[in-house]
Order: C-alpha cells, then sequence, then structure tokens
C-alpha cells in the first residue's frame, strides 16, 4: 500500500479502537458487548483464532489472548494450559498440582482490560508504513486543492483527513469548539494547558477552510473570539481556500512522514 491507503488504515484502525471504548464504557466497563469490534481489532492485529473447549482463544507469536469480559494476554505458556486454568475439567480439578494454576494466573499473565486493548491498537498499528516519498506527499496536497476548486466537498474533506494524521492535528476541546464550524489545531504541550498550534475552521458542508498561524491558548478570551470572528467571516484568516493546502504541503514535506527526512 502506499502512503494515502496507509494513511487511510490508520483512520479506520483509530476509528474501530474508539467505537471499541465508546461501547465499553456504554455498558459499564463491560468487554464483551464489544466482541464483534474487538475481533476486527484483531484481525488488524494479525491474531488468529480457534474455539478450545469452551474459551475463543486468539494466538500471535507469543501472545494468546482469551476473548472473554477481562481480556486477558497471556505469555510464557500453552494454549492447552490456559485451557486448564480456564474452563478446567472435573479431573483437573481434582488435581493437586493443578489447584494453584486454576486459582491464579498471576504468573503467565501480561496485559488485561482495557490494557490489553490498547495493546492490541498499538499492535495492529506496528503494521503499518506510515512514511512517504515527497512525491507521495505532493499527490495528497494536490488531490485536496483539486477537489476544492472543483468544489467536491467530501473528497476534499477525505484529503484533509489525511493532511491531519501526517501533520498531527486533532480537534480542540470544548472550550474553543464553535458549533457548527469544525475546528482543528496541532496540539502543543503547555504544563497541562490546552494549546495548539495553526488552528485551523472548516465550515459544516465542508466548503470553505481557513487557517489561523501561531500559537493559541485555548481558554484566552483572544483566542476563543478572533476564532468564533474568523468563522463567522468578520475578520480574515491568515490562509484561506486553497493556500491553505499550499501551506500544509510545505509542512508535510519537511514532517518525520516524508521518507527524505528520516
Amino acid at each position: 500500500m502506499g502512503l494515502k491507503e496507509q494513511l487511510r488504515e490508520k483512520i479506520g484502525i483509530d476509528r474501530l479502537y474508539n467505537s471499541i471504548l465508546e461501547k465499553i464504557k456504554k455498558y459499564g466497563g463491560k468487554i464483551r458487548p464489544a466482541e464483534d469490534l474487538i475481533k476486527d481489532l484483531l484481525k488488524k492485529a494479525d491474531y488468529k483464532g480457534r474455539e478450545v473447549r469452551d474459551l475463543k482463544i486468539y494466538t500471535c507469536n507469543d501472545d494468546i489472548l482469551v476473548l472473554d469480559n477481562e481480556l486477558p494476554i497471556y505469555r510464557h505458556t500453552s494454549v492447552e494450559d490456559i485451557a486448564m486454568r480456564k474452563s478446567p475439567t472435573l479431573k483437573e480439578m481434582l488435581s493437586l498440582r493443578n489447584i494453584k494454576r486454576i486459582l491464579t494466573d498471576s504468573d503467565i499473565v501480561f496485559k488485561k482490560g482495557l490494557d490489553s486493548l490498547s495493546y492490541l491498537y498499538n499492535k495492529a498499528l506496528s503494521h503499518l508504513d506510515l512514511r512517504g516519498t515527497p512525491s507521495d506527499i505532493k499527490q495528497i496536497i494536490e488531490g485536496g486543492i483539486l477537489a476544492y476548486r472543483q468544489d467536491e466537498p467530501l473528497q476534499m474533506w477525505e484529503t484533509v483527513e489525511l493532511i491531519f494524521e501526517i501533520l498531527t492535528y486533532k480537534e480542540v476541546g470544548a472550550e474553543l469548539r464553535f458549533s457548527p464550524y469544525l475546528i482543528y489545531g496541532i496540539p502543543e504541550p503547555d504544563n497541562g494547558k490546552k494549546r495548539y498550534r495553526d488552528l485551523v475552521i472548516i465550515t459544516p458542508d465542508y466548503r470553505e477552510i481557513k487557517l489561523l498561524k501561531g500559537s493559541f491558548l485555548a481558554t484566552e478570551m483572544d483566542t476563543i473570539s478572533r476564532v468564533t470572528q474568523v468563522a463567522l467571516g468578520k475578520e480574515k484568516a491568515d490562509i484561506e481556500g486553497v493556500n491553505v493546502f499550499v501551506y500544509w504541503g510545505e509542512q508535510a514535506l519537511n514532517s518525520p512522514f516524508c521518507v527524505d527526512n528520516l
């Protein structure tokens, strides 16, 4: 896959992971309601599944995962040992040698619950090669420019999502949102404060795009006021329209995503 396809795959994995977390939260922390979504994540992380006794077991290299409400990942053991511990027969339970192994898994457990999910998410991402040549970057930028000029808002937004991945844009926090406009920025460290660089304002129909250059503290009234005024068209942005893509192209060519910069 080229850079564009790799970025789309990453966006898909991000959405899948967030959907899993949202479903778990909706059901009070229970993992089982998100089982089908977790299966999709396991597939993307290259785990192979099989049923052993009444257990749904997935393996990848040294990892042995049991798809249940604890979502444990085990290491330094075998599928047979896990089956005995998690779903023992009566004969196995009567064995003194097995009792301790049945009662505790602390000697073999690697991760559980949300830690397992985070691990699977990162493992899925590790299969991607999120690097591209200057030609790959230029192709993405030119696609955005063409979509903007031809008034194809959905195609333009698809390109903007790719660029946001390259330049690490995130949707701003609640204090800086201004519905129905879409507002994004590049998060910057600031002792726990919400600060963003290069704020982008996009109309809900994806037909107008504006950019404010610089570093902005989300909670400052000057920042909130300027974002509001620019969104409403009462103040001019630093960069607008096609020129936003040109600016992004310059930034992207100097990013770690560009192989010439590695």
